[in-house]
């Protein structure tokens, strides 16, 4: 209270009122909010993986925003964008990769499109007339890589099949596709991957590749060569004719052959080059094994003869014919035609024992042919196909001594006459002409004159001498038949017409004598000569008909 006696005023008490402003928990929510869209946003770029782009020769089938990259049929990104290149040469699309497959972006990574296509190979690409058409990827190694350039055409071979690829060595790459099958033994081992022509020595090399686990069958001694799909052979059973599958019949196909060990070799490396030859004969050639050269001339004409026709001794092959070619000799002014052969001592078989395992050498080789030589073994020029001309040279043995035949001094192996139509040929112009140099006309016209003679001084002295020149012409032609062993159409031709003129004649002769009646010697005498004429007609007109008897004889 106060000195008045009046209470004492009451004051309020005080309140401490912070000065501090407070966050409000409504402003949590947009916060937590962009927390969450930033974390999804960089999932989403996370996931979203990487941007690559790939160039096409053809913007077929690419649609943005729709066609999809997949891999055995997984989806691994997007077009995203297609557009021409500043040349408008080709088509760039820009592409949106998932996460997954970015680590597997390589320099070794290859696109192509898959579509529906059809090709001698098969059928491909079914599939996408359903799904539509899409981007695959095959996964590869090295570097990373974001820009990448499209197959034209799916790859034959996938990069995940395991096997090793070889390259081959050819002239003419043919009737080989990609795709085009490689067969060992008749069963498919690998495929052609595709060829290129090299700008250095302008061959074709032809890429292989062999799955395993066949892989191990190429050897360095290993051989390939084509197949042609159709096969042609003739022998004593007649023709045979044998095929491949279609599909070597219309991609042709590659053939792999490996001798057995230890001719074979160690196993071929990846990327190994071998040459691919035309045929199986031309491959069998080519081996290497010991050829003995010998230098051959052979009387008259080569033609037909080419480098790789075989040599055979007695009907079997015991070499090839390694070159035909042309030589001119400046000091004599002689053409010569040697013909190269390679013996091969590989293809004769001995009968006894080799001294310590090895084979027959070149000396041992030669000492053998030159014993064969003195035995009389020679060598000619014989027909190895009458339909298409070709020749192949022919070992046999002659008997009697050699006689060199001219222009073949320097053949290092004696040689004969060919034994073929072309060579009979030749030789029956020689005889003809030589019987052309007779004096066929005046034989003939002597024999028409006798026979006239004969008809009309039938009754005069001058008779025993026209016979008697008779006789002597008869006797001429007679020598004449037996020495012809040839056709001769003229010779035959000339007969036909003494015989018609002959048979005339006598036939005037006879009514002449018959009106004699005293002269029955002459009478038979001109029997005798109708009978003759009569033998000339027939002989005649036999060999019209039968013209290979002037080289068999008459047949039974």
């Amino acid at each position: 209270m106060t000195d008045a006696g009046q209470p004492t005023p009451q004051h309020p008490p005080e309140v401490a009122v912070s000065t501090r402003r407070r966050l409000s928990l409504l402003w949590l929510l947009p916060l937590v909010a962009a927390l969450i869209a930033g974390w999804l946003g960089w999932r989403w770029l996370e996931d979203r993986g990487p941007q690559i782009v790939i160039t096409f020769q053809s913007g077929d089938g690419l649609e943005a925003g729709r066609t999809r990259i997949k891999h055995k049929n997984v989806d691994l990104g997007v077009i995203e964008s297609v557009r021409l290149s500043d040349d408008l040469s080709q088509v760039i699309a820009t592409a949106r990769m998932d996460r997954a497959a970015g680590r597997h972006l390589k320099e070794g990574t290859r696109f192509w499109v898959v579509a529906p296509r059809l090709s001698l190979a098969g059928v491909s690409g079914l599939s996408t007339v359903v799904s539509g058409t899409y981007v695959e990827m095959e996964p590869g190694g090295g570097e990373d890589r974001r820009e990448f350039d499209a197959l034209d055409d799916p790859p034959v071979i996938r990069a995940d099949v395991p096997g090793r690829s070889f390259s081959l060595k050819a002239e003419q790459l043919g009737s080989l596709a990609q795709g085009s099958p490689v067969y060992f033994r008749g069963v498919q081992v690998g495929e052609v991957m595709g060829y290129n022509l090299s700008p250095q020595d302008r061959t074709v090399s032809v890429s292989v590749f062999v799955r395993a686990p066949y892989e191990g069958l190429v050897r360095e001694g290993s051989r390939f060569w084509r197949s042609s799909g159709i096969q042609f052979t003739a022998g004593a059973e007649g023709l045979k004719f044998q095929t491949e599958s279609l599909k070597t019949l219309a991609l042709g196909g590659v053939v792999l052959e490996t001798p057995p060990d230890p001719q074979a070799g160690e196993q071929a490396k990846d990327w190994s080059t071998f040459t691919l030859y035309e045929d199986q004969q031309s491959a069998a050639a080519a081996r290497d094994r010991l050829r003995v050269r010998y230098r051959l001339e052979f009387p008259g004409s080569v033609q037909g003869l080419q480098a790789g026709a075989p040599v055979l001794m007695r009907g079997l092959t015991v070499g090839h014919v390694a070159a035909v070619r042309m030589e001119y000799d400046e000091a004599n002014q002689q053409i010569h035609i040697p013909v190269d052969i390679d013996l091969e001592p590989d293809l004769v078989a001995r009968t006894y024992g080799i001294l310590d395992d090895k084979p027959m050498d070149e000396a041992t080789l030669r000492k053998l042919v030159a014993i064969q030589v003195k035995k009389g073994m020679r060598g000619r020029l014989a027909s190895g196909n009458l339909l298409t001309g070709q020749k192949l040279v022919s070992f046999d043995f002659e008997p009697g001594p050699h006689q060199p035949v001219p222009g073949t001094e320097r053949s290092e192996l004696p040689t004969v006459e060919s034994s073929d139509i072309e060579s009979i040929t030749r030789s029956a112009g020689v005889l003809m002409d030589k019987v052309s140099a007779l004096p066929l006309d005046g034989l003939i016209a002597d024999l028409r004159g006798t026979l006239q003679s004969v008809s009309g001084l039938a009754g005069s002295p001058d008779l025993a001498r026209s016979l008697a020149a008779l006789a002597k012409a008869l006797g001429s032609a007679d020598a004449l038949m037996r020495d012809a062993d040839r056709q001769l159409p003229e010779l035959v031709k000339s007969l036909r017409g003494v015989a018609t003129a002959a048979q005339g004649t006598l036939n005037s002769a006879n009514g002449l004598l018959g009106g004699g009646g005293g002269q029955a010697d002459l009478a038979g005498v001109m029997r005798q000569l109708n009978d003759a004429a009569r033998s000339f007609r027939v002989l005649a007109d036999y060999l019209e008909r039968h013209p290979e008897a002037l080289l068999r004889g008459k047949s039974p």
